[in-house]
Parts: structure tokens; sequence; C-alpha cells
């Protein structure tokens, strides 16, 4: 994801690629890159993009894909941003150097589904500041074996992205829906209600209140909100809350519970499980290891 404000010649290199690795229909990039100054970033592109943040400190972030389901706090490593073939990502960022990863699939890239059939990855959900462990890791774990040069990392190299083609059809595909379509909500509402939820996340958000915020009955909100940010609205609210509480956990030395309240879950213990949930490791253990662990 070169920066759209690539520096003028002769300028201190903002942006490096660390690593770069194909297969048939897929590409991996690691990529280093210096957002001390603000960075805009945007991708319109007709292939599958998969953007996993993997080290280094962001400031500030707002993102949006076609105009909607806007990010606005700071990633923690691990963090996904899945980008649709044919969908416009646009992101503006400050922060210092950071690492992160690219995995670029074509629709036409496929996997099998038994029966000696094949098909192809097509209709991907739009994902922002997602929590994904198998593919965080996976994504890590590519791009240091695209770095060796010996024929068994080639092999295992080859393996993965095919496990990562699997991932993301079974985990990311649009649900199916009897035509016509459930309507998705308008950029402005889809707008409106993710930076309401921003706004309070550290305060209890009631379905009836984004329902009326968009114009809604609750019903139709709950259709159309799962249509356009792909999660269902209380899923929405606990991921953005546990990105909260990962970036609190990473950038700073407040008590857990003070961050489990401020971040609105009811106690250190609501926190505590709903991380362990998401993750597999308790927030201190987070904290304790990010600490320890050096940046890619």
């Amino acid at each position: 994801m070169p920066p759209a404000n690539d520096p003028a010649s002769g300028a201190a290199p903002q942006y490096r690629v660390l690593a770069q690795a194909h297969w048939p229909d897929v590409e991996l990039v690691l990529c280093r890159e210096d957002i001390r100054q603000r960075t805009l970033w945007a991708i319109d592109a007709p292939r599958h993009t998969v953007i996993v943040h993997l080290g280094g400190t962001m400031r500030e972030l707002d993102t949006e894909i076609d105009g909607v389901g806007a990010t606005h706090a700071p990633p923690s490593p691990g963090d996904i941003w899945l980008v649709p073939a044919g969908k416009r990502y646009a992101s503006q960022a400050m922060g210092q150097v950071i690492t992160y990863a690219e995995l670029r699939i074509s629709p036409t890239a496929d996997v099998d589904i038994g029966a000696d059939r094949r098909v192809p990855i097509e209709g991907l959900m739009p994902r922002l500041g997602h929590r994904d462990e198998f593919l965080h890791y996976s994504v890590a774990r590519l791009g240091r074996l695209s770095q060796q040069d010996d024929d068994v990392s080639a092999m295992m190299a080859e393996r993965l992205q095919l496990l990562l083609r699997q991932h993301l059809y079974d985990g990311y595909r649009l649900p199916a829906v009897p035509a016509p379509a459930p309507a998705s909500l308008a950029p402005r509402t889809a707008r409106q209600l993710s930076d309401h939820i921003e706004d309070t996340l550290g305060q209890r958000i009631a379905l009836a209140d984004l329902a009326s915020l968009a114009g809604m009955s609750v019903h139709q909100l709950l259709i159309a909100f799962r249509r356009t940010f792909g999660t269902t609205p209380a899923q929405y609210i606990l991921a953005q809350r546990l990105r909260r509480a990962r970036w609190y956990l990473l950038n700073g030395n407040d008590d857990i519970t003070d961050i489990a309240l401020t971040c609105g879950f009811a106690s250190h213990s609501h926190l505590s499980a709903a991380f362990k949930r998401d993750t597999g490791i308790t927030p201190r253990q987070f904290r304790d290891g990010l600490r320890m662990r050096a940046t890619y």
C-alpha cells in the first residue's frame, strides 16, 4: 500500500518493501513505513487486499471502505483490514515507524470445497480493524518464510497461502440472502453510527438508540447493519471495545480495571473473559507479551 502522498524525489525514504512473494493469483508484500508525517493511503483494485498491522505505533487513524465503516482508534499489532475486490479504501494516519503486510488475492483464486470441486474466492465482506489471530499469525509467518531461500521454506509458504485462501473463503464470504437483498446503510448513516459508537464506547449503548439514529426500526437496523459492516451491532461494539482496550494495554500503564470501565466493560473480569475468548490470552498476558516482543 504505497502512500498516496509519496515523498518528493530526494527526500528520505518513507516506504520500504522488506519482502515480497508471489503464487498464482496471490501476492504478499511486507512493508515498513515512516508515518511521522500525516500519511494518506488508498486502494481501488480488482483484487482482495488483506492488510495486517504487525508492529509500530499509530497515534491517529481514520479509515473507511466505500465511504462507510470508519474506524478511529489506532490499531494494535494483529488488527486487520479486508478490502474486497472493487471496493474503494481510503485511510490517513500519523504515528512512528510501522510494519505491516498486504496479502493481495485475485477473485479468480480458487479453493477446494470437496468432491473435486474448486470455486473462486468471490464476494468477501469488508473488515476494518478486525481481530483474527489465525490470519494475523499466518500472514506474519508467511512473511518470514518468504524471506528464506531454501526449498522447505518455499513449500511451507506454498501450503500456508493455500490455507489462508481457504480461511478467507470459509470465514469472510458475504452471507447468502434471498433476492432482493436487504438494503445497506447509506454512507452518511453508517458514518454517523460508527461515530456515535466510537464516542459512547464507555457508556451503555442500546439497539433502540442506534435504530433511532438511523431512522429505522430495530429489525431494519439489524439487517442493514450486517449488510454494511459484515457483523451485528453487538459484535461490532464488542470488537471496538476490545480494540480500544488493546491500545490502552499496549500504550499505557493504566490499571486493567480502569481500562475495562473506560472501554465500556462492566468489570475487570468482564474484559478478561471477552479478551480471552477473542485472543486466547488474558489482558495482562497480552500487555506483558507485547512489551517483551521485538517489533517484527
